[in-house]
């Protein structure tokens, strides 16, 4: 029967993940947060030192993108629209939190003018001039 000890198994016992959440339930209750707030900082932190490295940050948000909210054919209400929009904005903030996308590249994609564009105001009306 062969060591199930051995330095070269990756098995982790009951144990080992008991005293890990344990651990990690005594440390949110003495921050006055929830295991979950840690666990999901953590899986973060992961996925942010991954993507320092940019063939894994491509690699990545190749993954996430699939999990980008899709608009509707046609938006019925007025909430729908509303929702999905919401649900747009969170998702740019998890690709941007997660170094994902930089912050010039998101706002190339969601604006609908160019960066290259230089904007030109011919005429002010006269109720915004200042006096």
């Amino acid at each position: 029967m062969p060591n199930q000890l051995s330095k070269t198994k990756d098995r982790k016992s009951v144990t080992e993940h008991e005293a890990i959440l344990v651990a990690l339930e005594s440390i949110a209750r003495r921050e006055g947060t929830t295991t979950m707030a840690l666990m999901r900082q953590a899986m973060r932190e992961t996925v942010r030192q991954r993507a320092a490295d940019s063939s894994k940050r491509k690699w990545l948000r190749s993954i996430v993108m699939q999990f980008a909210p899709k608009p509707s054919q046609n938006f019925i209400t007025a909430a729908q629209l509303a929702r999905f929009k919401r649900s747009q904005r969170e998702f740019d903030q998890v690709l941007l939190d997660l170094n994902l996308v930089s912050p010039e590249a998101m706002e190339s994609k969601n604006s609908i003018v160019s960066p290259s564009c230089k904007l030109r105001v011919f005429e002010l009306e006269r109720s915004n001039a200042s006096s």
